[in-house]
């Protein structure tokens, strides 16, 4: 016995320092949130890229808008599309699967069985575009600056993470306040990498026009400001054979020209100034594409399936504004919205409705709550209207002026409530007899059409709508200074919702300039879902948390929720190829895509239209005029 004792003790003795220290987990080549990776280790390419697409040429954009700096980590300036291209990140998303991420400059990672901390172990091959190495200081300091001179969405996304310790020159860990955050080892690993050194001597928090060194696989080779953009392939980047960038990143030159009016950016397109073509305007697919090139097979259109989240969009009231306070007002105004009416006049009966703020997605509410819904739901019964806990969310459909004049009633009931009459066929605060007029702002023409419809509308009511249309520029410093009444705006979606939350609805970031959350969001309730949203448990609980978000975001009436549509439309200059996988959780992915020189010289031929890139073999006729040219040059000359 006494030696079963003593062995038993020895046992003991030998386990404490295990029992203190307990092995860390090994290093894997990815992250998923919902289980088991769908890459082994050894994977080469993602299935959506094509591994051996040849790499050169031009890719020509144009692009609605402007820019002045090139900084888009800030609340200061505007930053030109792609501008990411050139900052590498630790993991890759990948967008055929929710919520996983592989290897990019870091190549390994490790995640506590507790999800208390994760460590990045970045790639010693990794290297900024000037030669210096990628290291744990340019990580740390990253990370710190975001999170004290970045956009209020860094703090809010990193609110969790309460000390960073650097464990080599290549290794990182990231400790966490706590263990159910589940989602900050994948938003860590979007964490874009910039050099620490560049920015010793370049203000971070000041808008520039100086390109810094670049990590990813563009640099930024020249820029006309506000006008367009020049971004290079960097030539023997260290990420190209990476299996998270294999077969992607193929042009060698992508050009971003900028055009302020959407009917001259089409126009473009049509002359060929650039090759690819997002359109998001009903009118021109419908009618706008007889043009003869297209007609020919020159240009090609094409309607990708959408199984993205159409996002969060619609008219945001500012709720921080008397009278947008007031629910009342906004559900009034919302009644008074006829979708039905602008789907088929206006966009050719294209679009569904949302009836979510996450539509087209798991996450949005459907009928009413389930079961599941109302335990998360009940413990703030007694502040919750009972139309959420009971019924489903519905949005005017009205199909004939009877159903108008019914909507019509409904809005001058709750107005009344609120405190407006209509004196003189103007509806008037009743206390100071001020009338009631809404300014829309909006930095897109294409948008007048809806918003003098609706201006229709309201005036029913007495009340006027005033739409007021800026430059990008002007537009954005009225968004990031809270100084509207409301605007039409969207916030993309993920696949995987979480952090992010806090900063488009949670009243931490409502008065916050540069915020997201732009209809003023204060609700206790609202905050207390997203936080159980982002604890979340499994995939499952996460739609179920989302779900009675969604819910009660609805029925408080923030935003007219607005349209999406069950495809995307693209229309391209036929000189490229592409994988013929589609991600699912990304739609049109440009980095897969490749110059096709064989495509390209066809086309030279039928249109005379030389891409910069390719050099066309001459013709018999184009040989004989150069001859003919060389030989009256020189006689000439004698």
């Amino acid at each position: 016995m006494k030696k079963l004792i003593c062995f038993l003790y020895f046992l003991w003795i030998s386990a404490l320092p295990i029992l203190a220290n307990p092995p860390l987990p090994s290093p894997t080549h990815g992250f998923s949130l919902f289980g088991k990776l769908k890459y082994p280790p050894d994977f080469t390419h993602f299935d959506y890229a094509y591994p051996n697409a040849p790499k050169g040429g031009i890719l020509r954009l144009g692009i609605l808008g402007t820019f002045d700096s090139l900084n888009p980590y800030i609340v200061k300036g505007i930053a030109p599309s792609l501008i990411s291209y050139t900052a590498a990140t630790l993991l890759e998303e990948c967008y055929d699967r929710a919520g996983e991420a592989y290897g990019y400059a870091a190549e390994g990672v490790e995640v506590a069985p507790n999800y208390s901390w994760v460590i990045f172990r970045l790639n010693p091959k990794a290297v900024f575009s000037n030669g210096d190495p990628i290291t744990a200081d340019d990580i740390i300091w990253v990370f710190e600056v975001l999170r004290t001179k970045g956009t209020p969405l860094y703090r809010t996304y990193y609110k969790n993470v309460i000390q960073v310790k650097k464990m080599d020159q290549h290794t990182i860990q990231f400790i966490f306040d706590t263990t159910s955050n589940r989602e900050l080892p994948l938003i860590l690993g979007q964490l874009p990498i910039l050099s620490k050194k560049y920015y010793e001597t370049h203000k971070f928090e000041e808008t520039s026009l100086t390109p810094p060194p670049s990590s990813g696989p563009y640099q930024i080779e020249s820029l006309s400001a506000g006008r367009s953009i020049v971004l290079k392939r960097v030539e023997n980047w260290w990420g190209t054979s990476l299996p998270t960038q294999k077969g992607r990143h193929n042009f060698n030159r992508i050009k971003v020209d900028y055009y302020l009016e959407n009917n001259t950016l089409f126009q473009a397109f049509i002359a060929d100034q650039y090759d690819l073509h997002h359109e998001n305007i009903s009118q021109n697919w419908a009618n706008g594409y007889a043009f003869p090139a297209c007609r020919k097979g020159y240009v090609k259109r094409e309607e990708l399936p959408n199984s993205l989240s159409g996002g969060t969009s619609g008219l945001f009231f500012n709720a921080r504004r008397t009278p947008f306070s007031d629910l009342r007002v906004r559900k009034a105004l919302t009644l008074m919205f006829d979708f039905p009416w602008i789907n088929k006049h206006l966009f050719h009966s294209f679009y569904q409705r949302n009836l979510s703020y996450y539509p087209n997605s798991d996450f949005a509410a459907k009928g009413p709550p389930s079961l599941a819904e109302k335990a998360i739901l009940n413990p703030f019964e007694k502040d919750l209207s009972a139309e959420i806990l009971t019924q489903a969310f519905t949005l005017p459909t009205p199909q004939n002026e009877e159903d108008l004049r019914s909507l019509q009633t409904q809005a001058l009931s709750l107005l009344k409530e609120a405190g407006f009459e209509i004196k003189d066929a103007i509806m008037v605060d009743s206390k100071t007899n001020k009338p009631f007029i809404i300014e829309v702002l909006t930095a897109d023409r294409a948008f007048e059409r809806v918003f003098l419809n609706f201006a229709l509308s309201l005036k029913r009511l007495g009340i006027q709508l005033k739409l007021r249309t800026l430059d990008a520029a002007a537009y954005q410093l009225r968004i990031d200074t809270l100084d509207y009444d409301a605007i039409f705006a969207g916030i993309p979606q993920s696949s995987s919702l979480g952090n992010e939350q806090r900063d488009y609805f949670g009243s931490e970031r409502a008065n916050t300039p540069g915020t997201k959350n732009y209809a003023g969001i204060k609700n206790p309730i609202v905050d207390q879902l997203i936080e159980k949203l982002i604890n979340y448990t499994s995939y499952k609980s996460l739609v179920t948390r989302a779900q009675a978000l969604d819910r009660v975001l609805l029925w408080n009436y923030y935003m007219i929720p607005g349209w999406h549509n069950n495809v995307i439309w693209i229309a391209y200059w036929d000189r490229f190829s592409r994988p013929l996988i589609l991600p699912k959780y990304r739609g049109l992915d440009i980095t897969t895509w490749w110059f096709d020189p064989s495509k390209a010289d066809k086309l030279f031929h039928h249109t005379q239209e030389k891409n910069p890139e390719i050099k066309d073999k001459p013709s018999l006729w184009q040989k004989f005029l150069s001859w003919f040219s060389s030989k009256f040059t020189s006689n000439t000359k004698k």
